[in-house]
């Protein structure tokens, strides 16, 4: 059992996911959220190695996960240069976490952990909010690995000769490409920062709204391997929760609200913002 199994143990606070890419769009404006909670200080990412039966590759799964956050602190740098916005992380391999909860690793502000898959819901990953303790604030991200490749047929029966015994067994599996582990934790990693969704209206039809737009668009299409980037809207989000002068600095934190939105700020709207 990994870390990650036991961790729902824990008193939850609230969760977010980012979901498989449908045609769904709100009317009327951009909107986006803030989850209502930020990190004092300078965030420690702790990226747990996924369990060696998850997938053939736990390092591409862990460089990645550098790489999303690496693109974070980057995008962060360049769109609001006055910050201090260095992301700290640390990787720990799976023996040593295994059959671990969260009340293990309280010095991990962010945990980046991993599950097979999810057979329930159409949600590739979420980020599990934890600020009801105060020896530990945590925003916990947890990405599924594998997809059904049928998602309508969970569960194949399989039928014994004459005795007609049965028994239920996964369906075909499809590991997700790598590009779109990285997206996922692209995502998330913003959800772990305090970001909420973004959202968008049509017409016009925003294409890949969520390379386009938004890296905090709700939902991406987890068979495109274009990878995604922290974008200017995303940044001034961050900074906005923040402070222009990042984490831990001189400028007070402004209490982030949920639901964060503002009639006409082309920072956070990148179009139709208002209209």
């Amino acid at each position: 059992m990994c870390m990650v199994s036991k961790v729902m143990i824990v008193s939850i606070v609230f969760l977010v996911s980012i979901v498989w890419f449908s045609c769904l769009y709100m009317a009327n404006a951009d909107v986006y959220k803030t989850l209502g909670v930020s990190h004092n200080g300078v965030p420690l990412t702790c990226i747990f190695e996924p369990d060696p039966k998850f997938t053939h590759d736990q390092s591409k799964i862990m460089d990645v996960s550098e790489t999303a956050i690496n693109n974070w602190e980057t995008a962060l740098y360049e769109h609001s240069p006055n910050g201090y916005w260095e992301l700290r992380t640390i990787n720990i391999p799976f023996e040593l976490h295994d059959n671990k909860t969260t009340n293990d690793f309280r010095m991990c502000n962010i945990l980046i952990s991993f599950e097979y898959m999810n057979s329930e819901t159409s949600a590739l990953g979420f980020t599990h909010i934890d600020f009801s303790k105060s020896y530990h604030k945590y925003m916990h991200i947890v990405l599924y690995l594998n997809s059904y490749k049928d998602l309508n047929m969970p569960k194949i029966t399989i039928t014994f000769g004459e005795s007609g015994s049965t028994i239920e067994v996964d369906a075909d599996v499809k590991e997700f490409p790598i590009e779109t582990v990285q997206n996922i934790i692209s995502h998330e990693f913003g959800h772990a920062l305090g970001a909420g969704h973004y959202t968008i209206t049509t017409p016009p039809m925003v294409k890949k709204p969520w390379i386009n737009t938004s890296i905090m668009y709700y939902a991406l299409d987890p068979s495109d391997t274009e990878l995604m980037i922290p974008k200017y809207v995303d940044v001034k989000m961050i900074e906005l929760i923040y402070g222009s002068d990042g984490f831990g600095g001189k400028v007070p934190l402004k209490p982030p609200r949920i639901n964060y939105y503002e009639l006409g700020d082309v920072d956070i709207c990148t179009y139709k913002c208002g209209k």
